[in-house]
């Protein structure tokens, strides 16, 4: 089922993505969307074993201001899950038998439907509920300001309150643009940047505020828009880059159907990259 397979690599990319951005994001989000004052936390292990073992995405244990010390769980789901409830329920009993303490859970959507999900599971003498929220419920306000460009990207996630999400792109893109680092990190920047918006559809927007907004972004190693360079593309159609296509099985592992997606690229382009840093393995 190939359809299926790809739906998880998917699913795979925005979760290595939420983790390479989480240190920087879960401060923020604790603070200003869940308003919870943590003064002290520490790591847990994401993976939860006693007879079995569960994995989860940000697992604290943490105190507030007020001395109260719990257990602090945060999901990010890419896609409606219709046993979230059961799911959630499963990683509680787990943590309540490892660790003993009060647990609060949440729950954040950043599909690009609409959410569907069930908040709790009633069944007969069991009643278990977790908070679920969507980012497209949360202003875009909350991020766009951020000086962090892994913060400020997450705008185009939230609700836009009219705001035009070309506009939005360029001035993220120009934030990146300015960081004191070198190229590769800024290309990386983007390559975020590239992926995350695709859960909104604005990528052919954010082509085009990426060639407006960014005085590093060169044709000659633009890393997603290079024209003519590629052999084997048809004539006439926009060349995507080389070095996207790299990085995206280098970097993420994608599958050549996957990468294809992403990149916007015929597959037999990316199987030509692959077989070219096959090569230069050797």
């Amino acid at each position: 089922m190939p359809n299926e397979k790809n739906k998880i690599t998917e699913a795979a990319i925005y979760d290595k993505l939420f983790r390479e951005i989480s240190p920087v994001f879960l401060t923020m989000f604790v603070e200003k969307v869940l308003g919870l004052d943590i003064v002290e936390f520490t790591e847990l292990k994401d993976k939860l074993q006693i007879t079995r073992q569960k994995e989860t995405d940000t697992l604290r244990k943490v105190k507030d201001s007020e001395g109260n010390v719990f257990i602090l769980q945060v999901e990010i789901q890419v896609k409606n899950n219709p046993k979230m409830a059961v799911q959630m329920a499963d990683y509680w009993i787990l943590l309540h038998q490892i660790h003993g303490l009060p647990i609060k859970q949440y729950v954040l959507y950043v599909g690009a439907d609409p959410l569907a999900m069930p908040d709790r599971l009633e069944q007969y003498n069991f009643n278990f509920q977790y908070t679920l929220l969507s980012f497209s419920d949360l202003s875009y306000d909350l991020f766009i300001g951020a000086e962090q460009p892994e913060i400020k990207m997450l705008a185009l996630l939230g609700d836009l309150k009219g705001a035009d999400p070309c506009g939005l792109t360029e001035d993220i893109v120009r934030t990146i643009d300015t960081l004191p680092e070198p190229v590769s990190i800024k290309e990386s920047r983007l390559m975020q940047l590239r992926i995350l918006i695709q859960l909104r559809k604005f990528t052919p927007r954010l082509e085009v505020a990426m060639l407006k907004a960014a005085s590093f972004f060169k044709e000659e190693r633009d890393p997603f828009y290079k024209r003519g360079q590629a052999k084997g593309i048809e004539k006439g159609a926009e060349a995507k880059s080389y070095k996207v296509v790299a990085n995206l099985i280098q970097q993420l592992g994608l599958d050549d159907a996957t990468a294809a997606g992403v990149a916007e690229v015929p597959v037999y382009f990316v199987q030509k990259v692959r077989a070219d840093l096959d090569k230069k393995k050797r």
